[in-house]
C-alpha cells in the first residue's frame, strides 16, 4: 500500500512539474508565403509574407542576409506584426546593393523573447537615425528559424 501512494504521489508531482513546463514553449507554427519557393528571383526589396501562430511574450522578426561573404551575420529588416484574426504578416526585406545582384541571400524568420525584441528594435532605431546598418549575429531564437534562399536578379 505504501509503494502505491508513493508511486501516486510521484506522478501527481511530475505532472504538476511538467504541464506548466510545457505550456510556457507554447507551439509555434510559422510558414514563409512570399517568396513562395526558394530560389525565387528578388530585386532591390521585396514584401516577405507568411503567416504565424506564436506564444504570447514572443516576437516574430525578419533577417536577410548575403550568404558569399556574410554566413554567420544578418541584418535585421523589422519586426513582423501578426494579425491576431488571420495570422499573416509582412515585412519589407531589402538585398543588398546593385553589387549585389547574382549573389543567393537568404530570409530568417526568427521569433524572440522580449529582451531580444528590445535589442532588435533598438538595433532598427539607431541603424534609421544613424544610417549604420552593421550586421549582427542571429540572436537566440525561441524556435527553429524558418529559411528560404532567394536571388538577387535585378536591382
Amino acid at each position: 500500500m505504501k509503494t502505491l501512494i508513493e508511486k501516486t504521489w510521484f506522478l501527481l508531482f511530475i505532472f504538476f512539474v511538467t504541464v506548466p513546463a510545457l505550456s510556457q514553449t507554447g507551439n509555434y507554427e510559422i510558414k514563409i508565403t512570399q517568396p513562395d519557393r526558394a530560389g525565387a528571383k528578388v530585386g532591390l526589396s521585396m514584401m516577405v509574407q507568411g503567416t504565424a501562430t506564436i506564444p504570447a511574450n514572443n516576437y516574430l522578426w525578419v533577417l536577410v542576409h548575403r550568404i558569399q561573404g556574410f554566413k554567420y551575420v544578418w541584418y535585421p529588416q523589422g519586426e513582423a506584426v501578426i494579425d491576431p484574426v488571420t495570422h499573416r504578416w509582412d515585412v519589407l526585406a531589402t538585398f543588398g546593393q546593385s553589387a549585389d545582384i547574382g549573389f543567393d541571400f537568404e530570409i530568417a524568420v526568427i521569433t524572440v523573447d522580449n529582451q531580444q525584441h528590445l535589442t532588435l528594435e533598438n538595433y532598427i532605431t539607431k541603424a534609421m537615425t544613424s544610417g549604420d546598418w552593421r550586421p549582427i549575429s542571429m540572436p537566440p531564437t525561441m524556435a527553429a528559424p524558418q529559411i528560404i534562399k532567394v536571388n538577387k536578379a535585378s536591382h
